[in-house]
């Protein structure tokens, strides 16, 4: 799937869970607007949205490792 493979590139651009947080806060921002405006469904909206939190989750995992 494209838009997976365009997250695993965007997240691993960041550098630091802080930064990867307000990239998932902006997506969100944006997913929402789309399926506010009629762009998107609700379902297509609520997968963007589930596949930006999995990528989020495994930059946070990544990071606590880091700090270990």
């Amino acid at each position: 799937m494209f838009l997976t493979n365009t997250l695993k590139i965007m997240y691993e651009e960041l550098d630091t869970f802080e930064r990867a947080l307000q990239h998932f806060g902006t997506r969100v921002e944006v997913v929402a607007a789309m399926e506010m405006g009629g762009r998107i469904s609700a379902e297509e909206a609520y997968q963007q949205i589930k596949e930006e939190l999995k990528e989020l989750k495994k930059v946070r995992k990544s990071w606590k490792k880091e700090q270990e």
